[in-house]
């Protein structure tokens, strides 16, 4: 229902971006307060992207110039002296493009950070009201969309990750795609379920293909697991709404849609070689069982962020890594209203031509026959498929039952048996078929099925619902199998992401069939909020494993602890080691703190981890079992300096014995600093 229609008026849509914003510093509190100096979530993951950042910003501009070859950008400076150390993790080249300015300004990485981080709640909100808004042709139900995607409580699991946070280019990308397709003028079919924009529109067809390939570039740029995951769902929105617009034989659109994708491809690529380059280097490919592990459960989607206010304490059904996948109770209430909506609106065939809609007659030609009424096979047929609908969600939700010689059990079975059945009514009844193809083209099918479709996807190749197997191989198995790529990331659950975005589409479909007047408006809007809130919101967590627990803090790369100024004065062609070495928990702040002096390091932190690593890992944490071994593999490594941080040893004897073993070895004690840490030269 188009929100003129109920006398009731939402701000302009830069309005609107402005109040996302103030949601998004408001559900973020107290970053806002300390956003130049406090961290989100653990100092864990998010400082090896604030160093990634700090690469990027101060390197890209180099490769730009011509100072700096393409090849060595990714030579960063961890793990010296293995080659391609970028390409171990995300690179992000999409966030340093949007932090560039911030960061020549301020020269401060967390700032540059925090500000990116904030912005993936608003951009996501943004984004889907944009679409959603030209989807529907209801700014309200626009409104309630974005407040569930930009605040969906699966991102509170994810704060530690941005890259996963950023998923903001998504619904934009589709947003251009959607523009241009439906403002294209040319044998155009209107879809009375769909609004077709205005084509006086500010932003005409090839203006919107631009801004949405150039979305989905940034979306490619931001994330790997997005450019594999979301890859798919694009053309398939694609061709949803030209099939539905009657565009499907339009040479134009193929023609753009084309060119958008092969402007894609030419960008992505040189961003996906050295990956490719690295995985035949090191031969990384993520085990099968660590995808498993990675993967969500179906029990996943009622386990939420222990950080969430509302739901933190009870939706605690199935915890595991990267388990967190709740999406909210009130999207799913409003696509259900969307499905009862589609459900309802297709009960009958044959219905009045909505007023004003032109062309609609064109439709009704091209649509199924029109066939009133369901026939008593048609009743036997559903209360079939019904039951077997029912059993399958017992076993999913229960692990099935037994009931005498009625044995429910196996889940492919009895979903084989639910396809056979309604294959088999299709199969027979006109009628059956004639609301089937007609409920099809109900774009809230189409975002609902994707949804579903990316939940799937995200239980990994052995999908689970708790203990119970739903199927013994998934299709995420044929994907990890088959495509290039997917066997190099290891996180399946992350496509709760995409599920949330098309979910959200969904719910914005059910939002415009209900009255959405100020008062259910607030309510609803304070019900999605209340779901994702966690204020306030968790900072600077540390964690520790072998050794003593890291300082609460960490301090900007323009004024770092004292040794790293010292280890920034070091002659070019310096190579650092830091003990403790291999504890992850101090081999991450050696990696942030890699940034306030760009010498090379031979320790590390990463998505991977190369094998040379791996073997100093095993020979300098026991140095006094070989030392001999040891000292060989710190010269082998092209080390000529130490930095020895004595207090971040859980014993102190430890220490001495790193520092005897130096002395012993002929290492020059260059300077001892207030906090502990001493800097040493090795003999040449």
């Amino acid at each position: 229902m188009p929100s003129a229609a109920l006398g009731l008026k939402l701000p302009s849509a830069p309005s609107v971006a402005l109040i996302y914003t103030a949601l998004s510093v408001a559900l973020t509190w107290p970053l806002a307060a300390g956003l130049a100096s406090d961290v989100p979530g653990d100092l864990g993951d998010s400082l090896l992207n604030m160093w990634i950042l700090a690469w990027g910003a101060e390197h890209l501009p180099r490769v730009a110039t011509g100072a700096m070859s393409w090849s060595a950008f990714w030579n960063a400076n961890i793990f010296h002296p293995e080659p391609l150390t970028l390409a171990l993790s995300e690179h992000l080249v999409g966030q340093v493009l949007q932090i560039l300015p911030v960061y020549w300004l301020t020269g401060n990485v967390i700032l540059a950070y925090n500000l990116l981080f904030i912005a993936t709640f608003a951009l996501s909100a943004f984004g889907a009201f944009l679409l959603v808004r030209d989807l529907t042709g209801s700014a309200r139900a626009a409104f309630l969309a974005g407040l569930i995607y930009g605040f969906l409580p699966y991102r509170i699991a994810s704060v530690p990750h941005l890259q996963v946070m950023s998923s903001q280019w998504m619904p934009l990308a589709l947003w251009g795609l959607n523009r241009f397709i439906t403002l294209i003028p040319e044998s155009r079919i209107p879809d009375p379920r769909s609004p077709i924009p205005d084509p006086r529109s500010p932003i005409p067809a090839s203006a919107s293909l631009a801004l949405g390939t150039a979305a989905l570039v940034m979306q490619n740029l931001s994330c790997g697991y997005y450019l594999l995951y979301f890859a798919p769902f694009v053309p398939a929105f694609a061709i949803f709404r030209m099939w539905t617009l009657g565009l499907l034989a339009n040479l134009r659109v193929w023609i753009g849609l084309a060119a958008s994708a092969a402007v894609t491809l030419a960008l992505t690529l040189p961003f996906l070689l050295p990956y490719r380059a690295a995985q035949e280097q090191f031969g990384f490919e993520r085990p099968f069982g660590e995808v498993v592990q990675y993967s969500a459960n179906l029990w996943s989607y009622v386990t939420a962020s222990e950080y969430l206010v509302l739901w933190g304490s009870w939706l605690r059904a199935y915890p595991q890594p990267e388990g967190e996948t709740f999406l909210g109770f009130m999207p799913w209430l409003l696509a259900l209203a969307a499905l009862v909506c589609v459900v309802s609106r297709f009960s009958r065939i044959g219905g009045a031509t909505p007023p004003g809609v032109s062309g609609f007659n064109r439709i009704r030609r091209a649509a199924p026959p029109v066939v009133s009424g369901f026939s008593r096979i048609d009743k036997v047929l559903a209360f079939l498929a019904a039951t077997q609908l029912l059993a399958l969600a017992s076993l999913i939700l229960f692990g099935g039952f037994e009931l005498g010689p009625l044995s429910v059990r196996t889940p492919m079975r009895v979903l084989f048996q639910l396809v056979a059945i309604t294959g088999v009514w299709l199969a027979v009844s006109p009628a059956a078929r004639a609301r089937a193809a007609r409920a099809l083209r109900a774009p809230a099918t189409f975002f609902l099925a994707a949804a579903l479709i990316a939940m799937w996807l995200s239980l990994g190749p052995r999908p689970r619902s708790g203990d119970v197997l739903l199927a013994t191989t998934g299709p995420y198995n044929l994907l990890y199998e088959h495509v290039p790529g997917f066997n190099g990331v290891r996180v399946p659950a992350r496509y709760a992401m995409i599920a949330g975005l098309f979910l959200a589409v969904a719910a914005g479909y059910g939002a415009r069939q209900l009255s959405t007047g100020n008062v259910q408006l607030s309510t609803a809007a304070l019900l999605i909020l209340l779901e994702g809130l966690a204020v306030p919101m968790a900072l600077n967590r540390t964690w520790s494993q072998n050794e003593t627990m890291p300082p609460a803090r960490v301090l900007p790369h323009s004024r770092p602890p004292a040794v790293y100024a010292g280890v920034a004065a070091l002659p070019a062609g310096s190579v650092i080691t830091e003990f403790p070495f291999g504890d992850p928990a101090w081999e991450i702040r050696y990696v942030y703190y890699a940034a306030a002096h760009w010498k090379p390091i031979t320790n590390g932190y990463s998505g991977a981890f190369p094998a040379g690593y791996r073997r100093r890992v095993a020979l300098l944490q026991r140095l006094a079992t070989d030392p001999e071994a040891a000292w060989q593999t710190l010269i082998d490594s092209g080390t000529t300096h130490v930095v020895l941080h004595r207090n971040a040893f859980a014993n102190g004897a430890d220490a001495d014995a790193v520092q005897e073993w130096l002395h012993a070895n002929g290492a020059r004690e260059l300077n001892r600093f207030t906090d502990g840490d001493m800097l040493f030269a090795l003999r040449p």
